[in-house]
């Protein structure tokens, strides 16, 4: 197996048995609760890091990351692990989270803008920063790609 099919096992395994201990649990009449509902999310952004992770470690093994760029997923992936542990993320940060070349952030940040999955708004602490979230549409396909690995 390849670097990826070994990670992609090992975080569906992972969710595999987090969501078997979430159903051994109990039950709330029959429907989730907002706390199994943020495990649950907690454990796809595990799940998120651990591609996020493997996609910086690929690129360093092979001595090139421009072989294996995807900008836009590697936002995406930064700003629902951002997401789920509540962290504001700067534009500047995201640039450097998409592992590519600042105006090639940027770029990709304009692209999923256009596209309704994230949404930039002014730091209300400092409103020279400006920052940048999933939307609930961006958030909503997150979860359910994380729902199906």
């Amino acid at each position: 197996m390849g670097i990826d099919q070994d990670g992609n096992a090992a975080v569906r395994r992972a969710i595999d048995e987090s969501r078997a201990s979430l159903a051994t649990g109990p039950e709330s009449s029959g429907a989730a609760t907002i706390e199994d509902s943020r495990r649950e999310r907690a454990l796809k952004a595990e799940a998120a890091r651990e591609i996020y992770t493997q996609r910086r470690r690929r690129a360093v093994l092979f001595g090139n990351p421009d072989l294996f760029g995807e900008p836009a997923w590697d936002i995406l992936l930064d700003l629902y692990i951002a997401e789920v542990e509540g962290k504001a993320v700067s534009v500047s940060s995201a640039c450097i989270g998409s592992a590519a070349p600042p105006t090639t952030g940027l770029r990709w940040l304009g692209v999923l803008a256009e596209n309704n999955l994230i949404l930039r708004e002014h730091d209300p602490e400092d409103q020279r920063r400006v920052l940048v979230r999933l939307t609930d549409s961006g958030l909503a396909a997150m979860d359910q790609f994380f729902s199906g690995i």
